[in-house]
């Protein structure tokens, strides 16, 4: 018998985020968690929706595939806040971890994500064969290319919007990586939040170092950098102009900035 074979079976949750927003940094944070489970190439145990839907059997197919999810196991993925959404969650009394990261930042990795590993995304041929250059494409998908792609802020609000449910632990990849203090406080956060009122595997304080252990960036497909604020290298007066006009909002509305009088 281990040490970790008297703990309470933990109910399965959902792990969604923003894409580009470290999402494979938390998968690897919480399968430090003894016991903990997520197959990342397991389909049936990952969950998109990153457009406006009223799609009915699109929600039961989510609602049927969260319910098959066992103890000590998580689905993951991305999806647009909906009160439809949040009330599935609810009903079937799932946890929801999001994960959200600085838009500026998630524009450049994006930028530089599409056009490398991102071939099922609906700009994937537009940034490798005409729009070849950072900037330009920074630029697209600010102002968006008609139905294909929406503008910057309505692309991404609906993800952020989880921040605001009642339900829903955010964490956000700026506590992950500014300090190895603000990363142990939101992995003891996760770890509260996820075992209250059960037995954990190990100590709280003891997770928490398990759960950091397990951190290894360089090994998940998606990583480039993981640098906050690497958008200061990027923006130029063009890009940041743009991105007020379009999605100076979304830093305002979600707390990365007071106003719009950031550079």
């Amino acid at each position: 018998m281990t040490e970790w074979n008297q703990a309470d079976p933990l109910p399965p949750f959902l792990v969604t985020s923003v894409p580009k927003s470290g999402t494979h940094l938390m998968h690897q944070i919480l399968t430090g968690m003894p016991g903990i489970r997520h197959e990342i190439a397991n389909s049936e145990a990952k969950f998109f929706i990153d457009h406006h839907t009223t799609n009915m059997e699109l929600f039961k197919d989510h609602m049927y595939r969260l319910g098959q999810i066992k103890p000590n196991q998580f689905g993951l993925g991305h999806v647009f806040y909906s009160e439809t959404y949040a009330g599935m969650i609810d009903r079937l009394r799932l946890k929801h971890i999001f994960v959200y990261r600085d838009p500026r930042d998630v524009l450049v990795s994006l930028a530089y994500f599409i056009p490398s590993k991102w071939n099922e995304h609906p700009l994937f041929d537009l940034f490798r064969n005409e729009i070849t250059d950072t900037k330009g494409r920074m630029l697209v998908l600010l102002e968006g290319v008609g139905e294909r792609w929406h503008d910057y802020d309505a692309w991404n609000r609906p993800f952020y919007h989880w921040i605001r449910d009642r339900n829903t632990l955010p964490v956000s990849f700026e506590e992950l990586m500014s300090s190895e203090k603000s990363r142990k406080e939101a992995l003891l956060s996760v770890v509260r939040y996820l075992w209250d009122g059960l037995k954990p595997p190990a100590p709280h304080s003891r997770m928490v170092e398990l759960m950091e252990a397990n951190i290894a960036p360089t090994e998940s497909r998606t990583f480039r950098s993981g640098r906050i604020g690497s958008w200061r290298d990027e923006f130029d007066e063009e890009v940041t102009r743009k991105f007020k006009e379009i999605a100076g909002g979304l830093l305002i509305d979600f707390g990365y900035e007071k106003n719009n009088d950031w550079t």
